[in-house]
């Protein structure tokens, strides 16, 4: 659409009647000829005037649009693609502008960060809007920030809500700030106003394919919406009649290297025990060997130079020194590249002198227990009667073994079943104290029902033990002591009902007879045995693969439910699953000193909110004068990846029918004023008025030279006759 940005010059237009006055008012002058013969002088004269009239017209014309095309000139025509209210001025607008603050955008390029780039484009767009514009900024990251949320003409505001800003530690949801932001504009109601939409990324396709999945059907099924504004969705209207403008300011072909993941074995670390680091790195660029270094607590461990494969990722085993016992803060860190925020990788080492244990029962039934677990009276064991449960700290123990304890009160059933759900162990053997109800309070817990006791006649007494499934991953690479013939001899048995859910035997005593059985209870494990801890029952206490199976079933079920050695960070976390004997008034500061909200969900089951900060975390008691590390954070390492997209690709995914991508921010604002603005006409208008004086100078002169007197074409011969000829 044709827009004049200065119309008042317009009114210039009125010289065009300058140059048809001139030629309406000009005198002719009559040439008088005194010759008797008249005859050729009234045919010259004829052709003559005619000649003149057609000229006369011709200057009038170009003149005339000369005199337009310097009006037109100085009024300022442009062409504009987009609608406007008024032809004859510049449009008022509402423009929306979304920074991308995913920590990819914090990659250095010779300009600075993407990110430094990005902000210093919105700081350009937002001082160059007009008068009557207004402005809102968003921030994408793991979920819409609003900066400005409603559109604001306060220039002033806008800048100082800009300067202030920095990328954060996660991805970058553009699809759901966008709808988010357009929500907003809707709740406005100002239909007069042009919209636009600014997105100033580093071009990564993950934080743009996200437009794919914000689908029309979304908006025409009335679904919810993105970023928690409730029906905030990108429709198809907004697509064709919005224009998305894109800065991708990173760099076409980024490299990155980057830790993805790390993970410890064996899972449950022992004083002076050797861990080994299984580490998964990951790669953008082409392949090339980095340094690993590993740090633990203030001292460097290990350095290594491994090689890491192009455009993948690659597997990486280190071998960590023995550690003592303790809470091990450590670091991993790779070759310092144009992303920095994703070198260093963070964990725990929790490293234990023994492991605990807690034995409940009659001194008679714990004995041959009691002392397999401690064979030299080591004070890794304590034993305690059936009623003193309910006053002990079960957190304190890696296992729980409850031999011929029960039945138990019902408060002593429900923190039982709390530590198991929160990673504890525990074991269950026989007893004669207990009836098959008194099993039945257990049943949250317990992996099979006990439906009986069956006395073993004598004949059947010798019962060779044996796996229930080769897949089994407790005794899975269990050898028994070498020359060890796994067999006992059964006097009595429970019998159980069929396996719960998640429940499942992994010890036979012979073809029939469930042995051990095992189930899942949130993050823990219950080991059910089918005979006492005594002699009474069996001869499993005398045999010498007692102690080598009950070691196992605390090693692994201790090791399967440790706690991780790091959390991810913009997750909520239940917070039993990484931080022992959490409670209510209990505080978590991030690495800045922040404090994390502890939230109760009920039950005393408590939920960390998301982390939103890499690193470590310390945790304060009441009371409390340390504040010790309890847990390692990282950012997810999808951003690391660096998959750049193409604007062909973005315009695609994000359907917009007028979409326009820069790779600076030169080029950007270019293309910003030839939207906003228009395609100026102003050079063009300079050469054809150049065209038309040259012209009209041209035509005047030539008019000029042409037109001869009348006594020049006529010629008097020798008989004194006039004649001649007029051109």
């Amino acid at each position: 659409m044709l827009v004049f940005l200065n119309p008042l010059f317009l009114w210039a237009l009125a010289a065009a009647v300058i140059p048809l006055a001139l030629h309406l008012f000009q005198r002719r002058r009559t040439v008088l000829t005194p010759f008797p013969t008249v005859r050729f002088l009234k045919l010259a004269q004829k052709r003559s005037s005619s000649r003149v009239r057609f000229e006369n017209l011709l200057l009038w014309l170009l003149r005339t649009l000369l005199l337009a095309a310097i009006a037109v000139a100085f009024a300022m025509p442009v062409i504009r693609k987009t609608s406007a209210a008024d032809w004859l001025a510049r449009t008022r607008r509402d423009v929306v502008i979304v920074l991308d603050g995913s920590y990819s955008m914090g990659y250095e390029t010779d300009r600075g960060t993407v990110f430094d780039v990005a902000r210093e484009t919105a700081i350009a767009l937002v001082e160059g809007l007009n008068q009557g514009d207004r402005v809102c900024l968003y921030i994408a990251a793991e979920e819409p920030v609003p900066l400005i949320e409603r559109p604001i003409g306060e220039v002033a505001t806008a800048l100082q809500a800009l300067r202030g800003v920095e990328c954060g530690y996660g991805g970058a949801a553009l699809d759901e700030t966008v709808a988010l932001a357009l929500f907003n504009l809707e709740q406005q109601g100002d239909g007069k106003r042009e919209r636009e939409i600014y997105i100033l990324s580093d071009g990564q396709a993950r934080s743009w394919q996200g437009f794919q999945a914000l689908a029309d059907s979304k908006a025409e099924g009335g679904g919810g919406g993105g970023g928690g504004g409730g029906g905030a969705v990108v429709s198809r209207e907004h697509r064709d009649t919005i224009p998305l403008f894109a800065l991708l300011a990173g760099v076409e072909a980024p490299e990155n290297t980057w830790p993805v993941s790390l993970t410890v074995t064996p899972p449950l670390l022992l004083a002076g025990q050797t861990a080994r680091l299984n580490v998964t790195l990951g790669r953008s660029g082409t392949g090339r060997e980095v340094a690993l270094t590993v740090t633990i607590g203030d001292e460097e461990r290990l350095n290594r130079g491994v090689f890491v494969a192009a455009d993948g990722e690659s597997e990486v085993e280190l071998a960590l020194p023995a550690l003592e016992a303790g809470s091990w803060q450590g670091r991993l860190q790779t070759t310092v590249d144009a992303l920095a925020c994703d070198d260093e990788f963070f964990f725990l080492l929790r490293v234990r002198d023994q492991l605990p244990v807690l034995v409940v029962g009659p001194s008679h039934a714990t004995r041959f227990l009691r002392a397999a677990l401690a064979p030299g009276g080591e004070e890794a064991v304590r034993s305690i009667a059936p009623d003193e449960l309910d006053g002990v700290e079960l957190t304190e123990f890696e296992a729980v073994f409850l031999a011929d304890a029960l039945p138990l009160s019902g408060q002593a059933i429900m923190r039982l079943e709390e530590y198991v759900r929160a990673g504890g162990v525990l074991g269950l053997f026989a007893g004669d104290r207990a009836s098959p109800q008194a099993y039945a309070n257990l049943g949250a817990l317990l992996p099979a029902q006990v439906s009986g006791t069956l006395t073993v006649p004598v004949a059947e007494a010798a019962r060779q033990i044996g796996r229930a499934s080769r897949e089994d991953e407790i005794f899975r690479n269990f050898r028994f002591p070498q020359g060890v013939v796994p067999t006992i001899a059964l006097k009595r048995v429970h019998t159980f009902a069929d396996p719960e859910e998640e429940a499942s035997v992994v010890l036979n005593a012979g073809n029939e007879q469930p042995f051990l059985l095992v189930r899942n209870c949130g993050r823990g494990k219950v080991f059910q045995f089918a005979v006492a801890a005594d002699r009474d029952w069996s001869t499993l206490p005398l045999t010498a693969f007692f102690l080598p199976v009950v070691h196992q079933v605390i090693r692994h079920g201790a090791g399967v439910t440790q706690y991780p050695p790091y959390a991810t960070l913009y997750q909520e976390l239940l917070a039993a699953e990484h931080i022992a004997g959490v409670g209510g008034a209990d505080r978590l500061l991030a690495p800045s000193g922040r404090e994390v909200v502890l939230r109760d969900s009920g039950n005393r089951v408590y939920t960390i909110e998301p982390l939103e900060e890499p690193g470590f975390y310390k945790r304060l008691t009441v009371g409390g004068d340390s504040a010790p590390t309890i847990l390692a954070a990282n950012t997810d390492r999808g951003e690391s990846r660096l998959d750049m997209a193409t604007a062909e690709e973005i315009a695609a995914w994000c359907g917009f029918k007028t979409f326009r991508a820069a790779r600076s921010p030169e080029e950007l604002l270019a293309e910003i004023e030839e939207m906003r603005n228009g395609r100026t006409l102003i050079e063009p208008l300079l050469w054809l008025i150049l065209a038309l004086a040259l012209t009209e100078w041209w035509f005047a002169n030539r008019s000029l030279r042409k037109r001869a007197r009348l006594t020049d074409s006529l010629t008097i011969d020798s008989a004194g006759k006039v004649s001649g000829t007029v051109s």
